[in-house]
């Protein structure tokens, strides 16, 4: 025991001892930093590390010894970041060069407070041997990775050979060292995004089979910086994002569970105990109507056993709210009331356990819940177009189908790509077209909130449905004469729109079940009008617009498959779909993987988001 006893003391002040080390060689470099070399004494590598002089000779036993810890502790840090280019870059090269960019820039490797210490060894004469000694064959070795990135990524079916990979890898190592020397001389102040476009645009410029040149390209010149428009057009997020079950996770993380997700209406629960229940990515809610007749919304699970307490889509609780399994009762507020057999759960005080809270908001009549996090209100973020929707009276409408859902095997992007541009408008949706006029309305809004818009024809003449529609829709008086033979579609983004005409709306929204495979989910509203005329109209409105909604389902369908062939890793964009780019890029701003044209390694995506997400805060300090 006692024998045992010593070990574990030995190895706690070994512990103790390398920690200590790692103290004294973190001041170092800070010392190193500041003076230079030749300037850094034990005595201010003590004082930075807050420690005596005594404690670092305890350590290291001479200044050298301490500077060459130093140097070798970086060199380590070094191989394990190139480590990580590799790892990358084994399956596919092309993936381990984005990497070796993003790895040289990152703010943990490319550290203002690092690079000079590498520079200080390099320079001066009487450490240059102990460099050569510690970082000579990392050197190699690391211009022998990227250079043999380039070879098997030459090497690859579709990208022209013939090109000298050690030409190329002298070229962006040269690059990358140019950058790090503007690191050395403009320290905390150097712009990580430039040097990360003009590498990116290196790398599109020697193969562009393979890479896509920025979307922006800033090239400093002298002490200005010139930005010009990239010739190219924008480009879609990548194929691979739309059936990765990693990049998946994160979307349900960063996007859905922060969004704001549409239940139904005020007047879908006109009477106290009325409820919706909505169901989301393993989350359950309902919202329901209390005796004080406001809206409240709560996760729909007992807080006994995990039951739902209200089941279906849509119902009523008389007086209270009862799970189904065992019988604990909830107010129509959330309390819980009642719990069969109470004496037999030791000290439960029921004030503690009633149904959990969710965010709520009613904007124009409709009811929003979010899960988690906070943020601009629904009001907020669809305030640019609240102004025109007003006049639709959507407050004053009632639910005239029933809610429906329709599961299709396509990711809820791809859904939505398509609902965000007009581009396939004349060739997918012939009846449509022969509805509406070709010009549309397009517009995107910062707050995260689109609008599509077009005009209905004069006298349009083909197909039944379209012109007795055209003929039968009734002048609304409630509606502006431009808002009469208009239809629009206004999107809060994620995955929520209201699609408007002057007859009726619906709210569509695209419920995400995996990678590849979403719900449509929707009900159609109107405001009460028994006139047969708009009965006719509304009738032959859904014939055309379920007719588009099964063109649209084989649009999608059939990008599906495609976005899983080897044939497609991103596509372009016209100015057409400019509300595409714009969701597109909106999602990029909150998983910023998403801009990567080739998947991560497996198990790598979400550590790679994170990596990309740190680059990005830090070039916004």
């Amino acid at each position: 025991m006692q024998l045992e006893k010593a070990r574990e003391v030995q190895a706690a002040g070994q512990q103790a001892g390398a920690a200590r080390r790692g103290q004294l060689v973190a001041a170092a470099v800070a010392a190193i930093a500041e003076h230079g070399l030749s300037n850094v004494t034990l005595a201010k590598v003590a004082a930075g590390a807050g420690l005596t002089a005594a404690s670092v000779n305890f350590h290291f036993n001479s200044k050298e010894a301490l500077l060459l810890a130093t140097l070798q502790q970086l060199g380590e840090d070094f191989e394990a970041a190139m480590a990580a280019v590799a790892e990358a870059g084994r399956e596919d090269p092309g993936d381990g060069l984005l990497a070796l960019v993003e790895v040289m820039l990152d703010p943990a490797v490319a550290d203002p407070a690092k690079v000079p210490v590498w520079y200080a060894f390099i320079a001066e004469s009487r450490a240059r041997a102990d460099y050569l000694a510690v970082c000579g064959g990392l050197d190699r070795r690391y211009f022998g990775l990227v250079s043999d990135l380039f070879a098997r990524l030459f090497d690859q079916p579709g990208v022209n050979g013939g090109a000298n990979p050690d030409a190329l890898a002298w070229g962006l190592v040269g690059l990358l060292e140019s950058q790090w020397q503007e690191i050395l001389f403009e320290g905390e102040a150097f712009d990580r995004s430039v040097a990360r476009e003009l590498c990116l645009s290196y790398l599109a410029s020697v193969c562009p089979a393979r890479f896509a040149m920025p979307a922006r390209k800033s090239v400093p010149l002298g002490d200005k910086t010139e930005t010009r428009a990239a010739k190219e057009p924008p480009v879609t997020l990548p194929a691979w994002t739309y059936g990765n079950a990693e990049y998946f996770e994160l979307e349900r993380e960063h996007i859905f569970l922060p969004s704001w997700q549409i239940v139904g209406h005020v007047n879908d629960m006109p009477e106290a105990g009325d409820y919706m229940a909505f169901e989301m990515l393993g989350e359950r809610a309902f919202v329901i109507r209390g005796k004080d007749g406001n809206l409240r919304a709560f996760h729909n699970v007992c807080r006994h056993r995990a039951h739902a307490v209200v089941m279906g889509q849509q119902g009523t609780c008389k007086r209270a709210i009862t799970c189904p399994y065992h019988g604990w009762t909830y107010e129509l507020d959330g309390r819980l009331k009642g719990v069969p057999a109470a004496d037999t759960f030791q000290g439960l005080d029921q004030s503690g356990y009633g149904l959990k809270a969710l965010d709520l908001e009613v904007y124009l009549g409709f009811v929003f819940i979010r899960f988690a996090g906070d943020g601009p209100s629904v009001a907020e973020r669809l305030a640019p177009y609240t102004e025109e929707l007003a006049h639709y009276r959507f407050e004053d409408m009632v639910p005239i189908d029933k809610m429906w859902n329709e599961t299709i095997a396509v990711d809820w992007k791809n859904a939505m790509d398509n609902y965000l541009e007009d581009y396939h408008f004349i060739t997918g949706h012939p009846g449509l077209a022969a509805l509406m006029e070709r010009d549309y309305d397009r517009e995107v809004s910062p707050s995260g909130a689109s609008r599509l818009s077009h005009r209905m024809k004069e006298d349009p003449q083909r197909y039944w449905s379209v012109r007795h529609y055209e003929k039968l829709l009734p002048a609304f008086e409630h509606l502006p004469e431009e808002l009469r033979r208009r239809w629009t579609y206004v999107t809060l983004f994620p995955n929520v729109s209201f699609d408007v005409f002057a007859d009726k709306m619906d709210f569509f929204q695209l419920v995400p079940v995996g990678p590849g495979e979403c719900v449509l989910r929707g009900r159609t509203y109107a405001l009460p009008d028994e006139r047969r005329e708009t009965r006719a109209a509304r009738y032959l409105s859904n014939r055309i617009n379920w007719r588009v909604q099964d063109e649209d389902n084989a649009l999608t369908l059939s990008v599906q498959g495609g976005l899983g062939s080897s044939a497609y890793d991103v596509g372009l964009l016209s100015d057409k779909e400019v509300v595409v780019k714009g969701f597109q890029d909106w999602i990029r701003d909150r998983l910023p993987v998403a801009g990567l044209h080739k998947a991560p390694p497996a198990g790598t995506v979400a550590q790679r988001n994170r990596n990309l997400a740190g680059a990005e805060i830090d070039e916004r300090r």
